[in-house]
């Protein structure tokens, strides 16, 4: 139905319109420094791009996987919005993680609810935790992630567990190997050991789900 290929772009301009409102009220980390604080992200070009990377995001998911449009909720709105903060200033802020796992959940529980399929809350449950530990024991022990990166795990796990352990595996994979070759290439231009993950982390789950789609059956 038409309504529901809308559905993606209003969720999409209605989080455009609160962003600079939500990134003015962001309160700042107090365990290291920003690159660029919130408020400068407040512009008309972040809200547009905000909105463009989210209404993506919504239609790419109900194009491929339209059973578990709500799974994906959390990520496809401040899970996106988070990933393009961390790209301008470092940093994936905790508010926006907590929010992400409220909505990670609900979509959870409601798309369990519309299918009938508990095992969908399960997994996606499961998914969240195995990837949380995961990546804590990379941030405590490897290095190579911030606290913020394991914060997020959940949000990009939930929805590609809720599908299955396969699209699970595959988005972590493809979002490390995303993550490892965007490091080359900031390394190279000279900006320093130290990158943005987020953004890879996010990218993952989708490109799973277009590579399982583009998968012969």
């Amino acid at each position: 139905m038409t309504w529901q290929w809308l559905a993606p772009l209003m969720v999409a301009a209605a989080l455009a319109a609160l962003s600079p409102r939500m990134l003015r009220a962001l309160p700042p980390p107090s365990d290291e420094p920003l690159s660029r604080p919130y408020d400068a992200l407040a512009t008309p070009g972040f809200a547009l791009v905000s909105f463009v990377l989210i209404a993506v995001a919504g239609t790419v998911v109900l194009a491929l996987a339209p059973a578990y449009t709500w799974a994906w909720l959390g990520l496809g709105t401040v899970g996106v919005l988070a990933a393009l903060v961390d790209a301008r200033t470092g940093y994936l802020p905790a508010v926006l993680m907590r929010i992400g796992w409220l909505l990670t959940a609900a979509g959870l529980v409601t798309t369990a609810a519309i299918s009938g399929d508990w095992q969908v809350l399960i997994r996606g449950a499961g998914g969240a935790l195995a990837a949380g530990a995961l990546f804590w024991v990379f941030h405590r022990f490897g290095g190579g992630f911030g606290f913020g990166d394991v914060r997020l795990a959940p949000i990009i796990a939930a929805p590609a567990a809720a599908q299955s352990w396969t699209m699970l595996a595959g988005a972590l994979l493809l979002g490390g190997l995303l993550g490892v070759a965007w490091g080359l290439v900031w390394q190279a231009l000279g900006r320093g050991r130290s990158f943005p993950y987020g953004p890879a982390l996010v990218a993952g789950p989708y490109l799973a789900l277009i590579a399982t789609a583009a998968l012969p059956p």
